[in-house]
């Protein structure tokens, strides 16, 4: 019996790999899986910058992607300028149609895709009806607001899209596998949140004072918020409750500029009330490094970032939840789910500020989202993949 070739044998000894990124928060999580593809010798690398990354909303944050040393195969300008939901869906048809003519001129091995915006789905569509095998990473996530959020859906649409499955917990591969996935397609292989801050490493303050300013030398909070697909009419509501309830503190405070979400228009109005304070501090887009260092040294983060449960759990950052986005996904002690009252986030920012016993009670250098190791298996992994007839031959196991 002739033994079945490998997608690495078959392609010769290099994977042709393309990764679609769309907005910075997602990058960064692609980021050391990428910087191992493209340091292996077994992959020829290139990068599809689209979306946000083109856009001023994030400072052109597709630069980065050519500071760090990967080809970019392509620049998809597909990003409307629109605070609406119909906007949304004629950027994404925008990108489909872009990616029919890349995928067609670069004729990939694979298309590796993140996470649960339109992006990976778009990319997964037109990777399958041009026959290329997918990886999705960071599927089988869950979260339930009561009014439902998009990304939930296109999150497990993504999947049953996508021929392997670089997952970041055990439970999200269980709920992988009850999608009817066969089981040698799905790996846990932890967050690359994880390994972009073990990457980072420490930071000379002065670096950071460059970007920020002197405020980095005085106790911070970091504030993150986006709307949420089935309440975009309550943001503006609920960021000036964090807002004003960050103020009360009397912290410095660092805001980071929304996702390009339906009604980000309306939360960067807000912010232009704000960033006249002396002690409010808004920026569009940090340099991973000077990100990093932020994080590591806040005293709390507040919003409704995923983040919130990834990176700010390993570095035993406290993390107060507003509101329903995040609500029911995987989450460490230290963060804290509230309902978006003064009432409630004013005591949970308490908590996570000045309650001594509950400080001890969060741990460094441990994750429910991974130990820092997810590049390094995942590369492996990718390594090993059969043949792509057997990749695209997908059978649902019920």
């Amino acid at each position: 019996m002739v033994e079945e070739k490998t997608l690495l044998e078959s392609c010769g000894g290099t994977i042709k790999a393309l990764a679609l990124s769309g907005i910075r928060s997602e990058y960064d999580l692609f980021y050391p899986l990428l910087k191992a593809l493209n340091e292996d010798a077994c992959f020829d690398l290139g990068v599809i910058a689209e979306s946000a990354h083109l856009s001023p909303l994030h400072n052109y944050s597709f630069n980065q992607m050519k500071k760090d040393g990967f080809r970019i195969a392509e620049e998809i300008e597909n990003l409307l300028y629109s605070n609406t939901e119909s906007g949304k869906v004629k950027s994404a048809g925008i990108l489909l149609q872009s990616l029919a003519q890349t995928f067609r001129r670069e004729k990939p091995d694979l298309v590796l895709i993140i996470g649960d915006r339109e992006d990976p789905i778009i990319g997964a569509l037109a990777a399958n009806y041009m026959n290329i095998p997918t990886v999705h990473i960071a599927g089988g996530d869950n979260t339930f607001p009561k009014g439902g959020d998009v990304d939930e859906q296109v999150r497990h649409a993504t999947t049953k899209l996508s021929h392997v499955h670089l997952t970041m917990t055990e439970e999200h591969s269980r709920r992988v596998l009850k999608l009817g996935e066969e089981s040698w397609r799905v790996f846990t292989v932890g967050s690359g949140g994880i390994d972009w801050i073990r990457m980072a490493g420490d930071l000379d303050l002065r670096e950071v004072e460059e970007v920020l300013g002197v405020a980095v030398n005085n106790d911070y909070m970091i504030v993150l918020y986006n709307a949420l697909s089935s309440e975009i009419d309550k943001a503006v509501d609920e960021l000036s409750l964090c807002l004003e309830v960050a103020a009360e503190t009397g912290l410095e405070v660092f805001v980071g500029a929304p996702n390009s979400d339906p009604g980000f228009h309306d939360i960067i109005t807000l912010f232009k009330r704000y960033e006249s304070l002396p002690k409010f501090h808004v920026y569009n887009y940090l340099p991973r490094r000077i990100f990093t260092r932020l994080l590591s040294h806040a005293k709390c983060i507040l919003g409704n970032s995923s983040l919130a449960m990834h990176e700010a759990e390993f570095i035993g950052l406290p993390a107060v939840n507003v509101g329903q986005r995040q609500w029911g996904r995987l989450a460490g002690n230290q963060v804290q789910f509230v309902h978006a009252d003064f009432e409630s986030v004013m005591g949970a920012v308490n908590k996570a500020l000045h309650d001594k016993e509950y400080k001890k009670s969060i741990t460094r250098g441990k994750s429910i989202y991974g130990d820092g190791t997810m590049a390094k298996r995942s590369l492996e992994i990718l390594k090993s993949l059969p043949s792509k007839e057997k990749l695209l031959a997908k059978r649902i196991t019920y």
